[in-house]
């Protein structure tokens, strides 16, 4: 025996078939995985900034990374894949993830450091699109980071430099994974040469970069020119962010000499993120 529907279920209802003829008419999803050199793919033409983040919030989690552009008019723009959530790049933002929950000292429930993964937020720059990082830093995501695989250098800058706009940001992670060379591998593992590159952005600081794959960036023998990130604890192979950065929230206006106040349970003074690992990491994903 069925029940009468309510007005709410044949709203839901509704709603579902709009998005699902929304996303039929005007967002072209691929049928099938995308080789990287086919991005950025655009998939959208002219979609208003509402329906873009109806339809990112609903379909999100689809494996893609999107964006988009907007037009003059600044109410419609083209939507564009822009990089997928391989395995190597989820290998690297949980590798992340897990430098970030250290200065949590073991602590499960309630930690003093939430670590979330593409929590939407909107953009900057006062359109009021919605963009999400790879990871995020909580209380009030004071801490973002970017990984990029298929991406493009240019698309993870502008949006790198994007999240600094933003007021209670504090500092950007920036990784990027580029394409294994071809045709060479590590003897011992067998491993393929990549280039990767590491950028720190930090409110008041010059941007630092760190080159740490497992091949130069022009070079083409990495056996006679190893590269210089070959082992764990480097010190020039480190990106430190001090905790207090997670925990800045002063009042309204920052008063001369605000410091963040740090709880009790958080001993670090440092978020470590050692290259070396996130290399190790990136290579043992895609062997």
């Amino acid at each position: 025996m069925s029940s009468a529907r309510t007005s709410d279920e044949i709203w839901c209802a509704t709603r579902i078939l709009d998005i699902n003829e929304f996303l039929y008419n005007y967002l072209k999803l691929p049928k099938k995985m995308l080789p990287e050199s086919s991005l950025p793919l655009k998939i959208g033409s002219d979609i208003t900034i509402k329906d873009y983040n109806t339809f990112l919030n609903i379909h999100g989690s689809l494996g893609y990374k999107f964006q988009l552009e907007l037009n003059r008019d600044k109410k419609t723009g083209n939507v564009y894949i822009i990089g997928m959530t391989l395995t190597v790049h989820e290998r690297v933002v949980s590798q992340l993830q897990a430098c970030f929950r250290v200065p949590n000292g073991g602590v499960v429930d309630d930690p003093p450091i939430y670590v979330d993964g593409q929590p939407f937020h909107y953009s900057p720059d006062g359109s009021r699109v919605q963009i999400a990082p790879d990871v995020a830093g909580n209380p009030h995501a004071r801490i973002i980071c970017e990984v990029a695989v298929g991406q493009s250098v240019g698309h993870l800058k502008q949006k790198c430099l994007s999240w600094m706009h933003v007021q209670y940001i504090r500092a950007v992670v920036s990784i990027k994974i580029l394409r294994p060379r071809p045709g060479i591998r590590e003897p011992t593992t067998g491993y393929f040469y990549r280039t990767m590159t590491a950028k720190l952005y930090c409110q008041g600081i010059a941007t630092q970069r760190w080159d740490f794959g497992n091949i130069k960036k022009n070079s083409r023998d990495p056996i006679s020119d190893p590269a210089p990130c070959n082992a764990p604890n480097l010190a020039l192979f480190q990106i430190n962010i001090p905790v207090g950065e997670i925990f800045w929230d002063p009042p309204f206006s920052i008063p001369p000499g605000y410091v963040p106040l740090v709880p009790a349970v958080v001993t670090a003074q440092n978020i470590t993120i050692d290259l070396y690992q996130i290399q190790r990491v990136a290579l043992k994903a895609e062997k």
